[in-house]
């Protein structure tokens, strides 16, 4: 189950005029009434709006009520510092170095969770050659095991160009690596707060909702925002269906607050 792009803000504060916190608990809430419940979770990113330990610690004590376990990876939003010192360390597998990276073995569907953001101060994201070696060497020790991958960032260009711009610098990169890994079945993102897809030669890239709503720009021109969508919170549930691969369902919010397959 994937959850992406909750952008917690501390108590009595909200997210453009939004309670993400509400939000997040009605989705949690919609998983614990899943029939048959997911193994586990993934949230992609973006889970602090402003990387701040008490944004973490009210993230901690939203998903406390979730019923299976969970990890995250950081998003553009995220401070990778405060994360660590906040979080269980079981949620990003204690993972250690610069960028937060690890893959989840103990389910039917291994993930393998990416750390691409940029070091420096944009949304974009940069997979460098050493990232894609971890990669590709992380995948090649399962190959008989259906995998997803996950990162914030949609790795292909999505038609929202306003994000586009910060662009995925080594998509190419990471996209050759999945190519030589066939029991990848899904390359999963957050980011942009609605689902894009792009079929690649064994898998399909697939961005997920945010458990907010939101409202998503058309078109950016000459620096201005020109026309608004809104878009339903929701999350994504992903299946292995044997040999069809992995199976995907997207499930929306309501205006009475009911999730509902999409």
């Amino acid at each position: 189950m994937q959850l992406s792009d909750t952008h917690v803000v501390r108590e009595g504060a909200t997210y453009f005029g939004i309670d993400t916190a509400r939000y997040l608990a009605d989705a949690i809430a919609a998983v614990n009434r899943l029939e048959p419940q997911p193994e586990y979770a993934v949230v992609t990113g973006d889970i602090a709006n402003f990387g701040a330990a008490a944004e973490y610690e009210r993230f901690v004590t939203l998903m406390s009520s979730l019923r299976i376990p969970y990890v995250v990876i950081p998003g553009n939003h995220d401070d990778r510092d405060r994360l660590r010192e906040v979080l269980p360390e079981r949620t990003f597998r204690a993972a250690s170095g610069p960028r937060i990276r690890f893959a989840v073995e103990d389910f039917s569907i291994r993930l393998v969770a990416l750390d691409a953001n940029s070091e420096r101060p944009w949304p974009g994201a940069y997979l460098n050659p050493a990232e894609a070696q971890w990669l590709d060497r992380t995948l090649a020790q399962r190959r008989d095991v259906p995998t997803i991958v996950a990162v914030h960032q949609p790795p292909f260009r999505t038609g929202l160009h306003y994000l586009d711009l910060g662009g995925f610098v080594g998509a190419r990169r990471l996209r050759a690596v999945v190519d030589r890994h066939p029991q990848v079945g899904r390359v999963i993102s957050g980011h942009i707060h609605c689902v894009r897809s792009a079929r690649w030669r064994v898998a399909t890239a697939q961005s997920a909702p945010s458990t907010a709503p939101q409202k998503i720009p058309l078109l950016f021109m000459d620096h201005r925002i020109v026309g608004l969508r809104d878009e339903t919170p929701g999350f994504a549930v992903h299946a292995f269906a044997g040999d069809a691969g992995v199976r995907t369902t997207v499930y929306r919010r309501d205006e009475t607050g009911r999730y509902e397959a999409a």
